[in-house]
């Protein structure tokens, strides 16, 4: 495996847990008292994505959840692309594989 397919296959897997996170935000929006989390997302050498670690936001409310709904919806969006681009150039690494794998056969 080369290098482009292992960032991208970080990325796709970077970009499906920042998902899920979301997810559970939005999930548990009306929860007394929850938390909003946000991955915090760093880069790998010498290529690729990962997250870290997992930020709560404090909330100081014990009646109300402190997710911030359209601030999710963004993640959610920003997920979505960063998942199909790095799918993008999954496929692309594997037509080009074949490609060379043709020349030689």
């Amino acid at each position: 495996m080369n290098i482009s397919s292992s960032a991208a296959i970080s990325g796709v897997q970077t970009a499906l847990f920042r998902h899920d996170v979301s997810a559970n935000d939005v999930a548990n929006s009306a929860t007394p008292g929850y938390e909003q989390v946000t991955p915090q997302q760093v880069a790998m050498h010498p290529a690729g994505a990962r997250v870290a670690h997992l930020a709560r936001t404090p909330n100081d409310s014990v009646e109300l959840s402190n997710t911030d709904l359209a601030t999710e919806a963004i993640e959610q969006k920003e997920n979505r692309v960063t998942l199909s681009a790095n799918l993008s150039v999954i496929k692309a690494q594997d037509r080009m594989n074949g490609e060379i794998l043709d020349l030689f056969a």
